[in-house]
């Protein structure tokens, strides 16, 4: 096998990552591949205002066979916005898993972080995933720490008809955003995130434009809950599928033989059906799932009124993501009908030891669309 040459992936190398992408689906019970179609780095713009990837080539032949990777944003951490990473899409092809491409990657990204742009990242790996929780987690010299920080639970709620209007409190009420409610919007989550840990500091040029952080995602998607003219909750509904997709590769027992069954029963129950093999599963993602105080009354009725609002839009389920601890997730929990779990690590090296140390108990946030 030819010596491997690692670097940041260049505009030119979109394809090539689409098919790394492509070739390296996620094990499970359904098996499924997260595709960035039409373009990778078009794709890229939700991980935030900077970001990197990270690829390997084979020395000989120059092809890609693996990436991952880096970005950074601001986040808070204790209440004050600081710049944090996060990592993602680790994909390596099957034939080049076996050797140091992990370290050696490692070992480049260490180099990256040099330019200063933070001491800390976050990542996620999903459940069950054995062999990068044994790697990742093992202390190998040359990798960082990782330091687990609780499950995040992604719940998976159907969209059928629901007829009981949401139950709100005398002045409370819920309506669709609009371009002219960016500033109270963002002023709500400057007065809000900070009680989460690392949520992300969002501004007015995160939205509602082509090269946003939430590119594709409408004024109308978003619904705010209103108390006296003030904003006091949020829950946005976003289509990722014209750039971002799951899809099925296969299906393992007990899937193999009962999907045809399961497929006959929801429909009688008017229940999402199973993708075929090669259909990507059609989901829209939460965005913000917040609110003040973390009334359940008021969330639940935000959730109520997304689920009927996306009615008709073809697609089946709502994927709500959020921390265990988060006050909110019984709520997700009564409505979901499957959840999927992932483990949360913060990354560090020795500069970033510090301030790990300083980081209190606030209950973490991520934002699923953006992971």
């Amino acid at each position: 096998m030819s010596p491997l040459r690692f670097e940041l992936a260049r505009p030119q190398d979109d394809a090539e990552l689409r098919r790394v992408l492509a070739a390296t689906p996620m094990a499970g019970t359904v098996a499924v591949s997260f595709r960035r179609e039409p373009s990778f780095f078009g794709a890229a713009v939700v991980e935030g205002e900077f970001h990197q990837t990270i690829v390997a080539r084979d020395g000989a032949s120059g092809r890609i066979v693996a990436h991952a990777g880096r970005s950074v944003r601001q986040r808070f951490i204790n209440g004050a916005a600081v710049p944090v990473g996060y990592l993602g899409s680790l994909r390596v092809l099957s034939e080049y898993r076996r050797g140091l491409v992990l370290s050696r990657g490692y070992r480049f990204l260490r180099q990256l972080q040099e330019d200063g742009r933070t001491q800390i990242y976050l990542t996620t790996i999903a459940e069950g995933n054995d062999a990068a929780l044994s790697v990742l987690t093992s202390g190998r010299a040359g990798l960082p720490r990782y330091e687990y920080c609780g499950t995040y639970h992604t719940g998976a709620i159907p969209l059928r008809r629901r007829s009981a209007p949401p139950n709100l409190s005398p002045g409370a009420a819920i309506r669709g955003a609009t371009s002219d409610d960016l500033p109270k919007l963002c002023e709500f989550l400057d007065r809000i995130g900070p009680s989460r840990q690392f949520f992300p500091r969002y501004r007015q040029k995160d939205w509602f434009h082509d090269a946003a952080t939430f590119r594709g995602l409408r004024a109308e998607d978003m619904l705010l809950a209103c108390r006296g003219g003030e904003i006091v909750g949020s829950l946005g509904c976003w289509d990722q599928s014209s750039f971002r997709q799951i899809v099925v590769e296969a299906y393992g027992a007990p899937w193999v033989w009962s999907a045809p069954i399961y497929n006959g029963w929801a429909a009688l129950r008017s229940l999402p059906k199973l993708p075929k093999l090669g259909e990507a599963f059609p989901f829209l993602t939460a965005v913000l799932p917040i609110v003040a105080e973390n009334d359940r009354q008021i969330f639940t009725a935000l959730l109520e009124s997304a689920l009927a609002r996306s009615q008709g839009r073809g697609r089946s389920h709502l994927l709500v993501g959020m921390h265990e601890r988060d006050p909110l997730i019984g709520v997700v929990k009564h409505f979901q009908t499957h959840a999927y779990a992932t483990r949360c690590y913060l990354v560090y090296w020795d500069d970033g030891v510090t301030l790990r140390r300083q980081i209190d108990g606030r209950v973490p946030y991520l934002e699923l669309g953006c992971l």
